[in-house]
């Protein structure tokens, strides 16, 4: 049995893989103790000044994954796996979330409906084929070199698809903004701050240095050199120097409220009426009176206070009757509603981009970091050639491009464009790296995510360290604090498991009878000993059980039973679907029949503890069974 004094924070091997941040020559480290994994006393007790590189990057981790957790818990409803069959056991491959494409608002109400269709399904629930033409269907000599590369080299290589979005929500919308203001915001600004002082020269002194430098390397034919050299210097700056630094974390924490509020700003102005014509004004001058406050150092509750007002000067009083913006309008035909989509992916695709360069700087995947080290120094050196050589190869580049790969991109049957990898596809956005971490605490036997001091403790070292920051919105601390003050779900099911082995052994079963005897109850951790496995009360239409997710399986158990009634292989499960007002889960999955055929089983649980984080855990079990969000 673990520690009682460590608290119920052991979890279960769920994906069997071994994880990346925890290795074999650290497995042995991950041992219940105080040394081996960062607790809530850790962090509260010790500075964060006075916290170490590891130390600094779990906690950075930390507050990524609560950040995704958050969103992940607000917009994904549903989960399938690639086989998943719908209504009429039709196929699916995506994740969906509650949001569709007549949806206009950013809070959406759970039910207890059907599972949500694929975009390529009718109204039926039968699966549209594509119709591919029969000039993609088989190789023939009448297909062009280009149509013949396509189609036997190019399409085994491709990765699955990814799933068709759904119509303009305001929720995507604030989601999409949000990252883009994360992730772009801050280096742009930086970036055009620090080229204008430069250009102004406000420091007479280092605007002299660096045009010194420039033109020297101007009559030098070095400044092509110069500038792969400085990326490359950047992208190998993060994996010498320690990363994240405290400066880093604060600045980042800094940057994740400022998102938020310009979020739900943005998102409160859409969502209210206004006239088209004024909407490009007012949404300028919110974010001009955002940079304001951060500039100035103003609380969210005086920016709150204030915007209003100073959006409304100096515009003219509209007729409220007539004012109804374009992103409002749930009357709009389809080609208004096909431009807010394109608009919104291409927003998308613009903070997914962003992302992923972030995570390249960062070595969030140190493979993929490392091949483009390896590509920058090739670069590096081939603008050391002379110019009529790097001319030649420049154009010879394009005009490949141009003639042959353009050709054999556009000869893929229209069905499998969208299997086409996006920029940078080898590096993991912020979603895809969050569930990654996830994947590898579950893996590892570790906590989703750790308990860890509240925000206002974390702002009170922020606010010390950098007093012209902004203040953390008052909303924000509430939240933490209603979580600290929440139920631990988990604590109490470890509780009434441990009634229930006081009252089995009074009664001396026979384990043979009870369980396994192979086995252990509750089960066991199959990497570390001592841990036991996720242990939480449930609730379902017959009676209320505990659930027990262990490294293989859901098990579920009634209260007054040592015995599961029902057991459900994570290798079986097809979909989760969360459902019902009191957070309930429904779990789809295959059963094998006596004749050998697999039948799809569907168990509804109307009230689960901590439902989010199982729907999680489900999820980052095996995330590369499911698509990428």
């Amino acid at each position: 049995m673990s520690d009682p004094s460590l608290g119920p924070i052991a979890f279960p091997n769920i994906t069997g893989a071994r994880p990346r941040l925890y290795t074999q020559k650290n497995r042995s480290q991950l041992t219940l103790n105080s040394s081996s994994i960062i607790s809530n006393s850790s962090f509260t007790n010790n500075p964060e000044s006075e916290l170490t590189e590891s130390q600094l990057r779990e906690l950075y981790d930390n507050e990524e994954i609560d950040r995704f957790l958050n969103l992940f818990s607000a917009f994904v409803t549903e989960v399938r796996a690639p086989d998943t069959p719908t209504s009429k056991e039709a196929e699916a491959s995506e994740y969906v979330s509650e949001e569709n494409s007549s949806s206009s608002t950013s809070t959406y109400p759970e039910d207890d409906g059907e599972w949500t269709p694929r975009l390529d399904e009718d109204q039926d629930g039968e699966f549209l084929t594509p119709q591919i033409s029969s000039r993609y269907s088989s190789p023939s000599k009448n297909n062009s070199i280009s149509e013949e590369i396509a189609n036997r080299y190019l399409l085994p290589i491709l990765p699955h698809a990814k799933p068709a979005t759904h119509g303009f929500t305001l929720g995507r919308l604030r989601l999409a903004v949000q990252r883009l203001y994360v992730v772009a915001f801050p280096a742009y600004n930086a970036f055009i701050q620090k080229h204008i002082s430069l250009s102004t020269w406000e420091n007479h002194g280092k605007s002299l240095a660096y045009c010194s430098v420039y033109w020297t390397l101007w009559w030098q034919n070095l400044l092509g050199p110069s500038l792969v050299f400085y990326v490359l210097f950047t992208l190998l700056k993060a994996r010498i120097f320690p990363y994240p630094s405290l400066e880093d974390l604060l600045r980042h924490r800094e940057e994740v409220s400022r998102a938020d509020e310009f979020g739900e700003r943005v998102s409160a102005r859409l969502s209210a009426s206004s006239t088209s014509v004024l909407e490009i004004w007012r949404l300028f001058r919110l974010f001009e009176t955002t940079k304001r406050n951060i500039v100035k150092g103003k609380t969210r509750e005086h920016t709150k206070s204030t915007s209003t007002s100073s959006l409304s000067e100096g515009r003219p009083s509209v007729n409220h009757s007539e004012d109804v913006t374009v992103l409002d309008d749930i009357n709009d035909n389809e080609e208004a509603q096909d431009l807010k989509r394109i608009g919104l992916e291409i927003l998308e695709d613009i903070a997914e981009l962003h992302e992923r360069i972030r995570n390249t700087f960062i070595w969030r995947r140190p493979s993929a970091s490392r091949r483009y080290v390896f590509v920058l120094l090739v670069l590096f050196l081939v603008t050391l050639l002379p110019t009529q050589y790097i001319a030649k190869l420049t154009f010879f580049t394009l005009g490949f491009i141009y003639w042959h790969v353009i050709p054999v991109i556009a000869a893929l049957p229209p069905s499998e464009s969208r299997r086409l990898p996006p920029p940078l596809w080898d590096v993991p956005n912020d979603a895809e790296y969050a569930m990654e971490l996830i994947s590898q605490r579950v893996a590892a036997g570790l906590p989703i995510n750790p308990n860890r001091p509240s925000k206002a403790t974390k702002k009170q070292h922020s606010v010390e360290s950098f007093e012209a920051q902004n203040a953390a919105s008052t909303n924000t601390v509430e939240h933490s604090r209603s979580r600290e003050n929440s139920i631990d779900w988990k604590k109490w099911g470890d509780r009434v498991t441990k009634g229930k082995s006081v009252i089995n052994d009074i009664k001396r079963l026979k384990p043979s009878k009870a369980w396994p005897a192979h086995e252990s109850w509750p089960p066991r951790h199959p990497m570390i000993p001592g841990i036991v496995g996720m242990i939480q009360p449930r609730a379902n239409v017959e009676a209320h059980r505990l659930i027990t997710l262990t490294h293989s399986a859901l098990l579920f158990t009634p209260l007054m039973s040592q015995s599961p009634k029902l057991t459900i292989r994570l290798a079986s499960v097809k979909g989760v679907k969360k459902s019902g007002l009191l957070k309930g889960l429904r779990i789809r999955w295959t059963a094998s029949l006596e004749d050998g055929t697999k039948e799809i089983k569907e168990d509804k649980f109307p009230w689960i503890g901590n439902r989010d984080e199982v729907f999680a855990r489900l999820v980052g079990s095996d995330s590369k069974r499911w698509m990428k969000v």
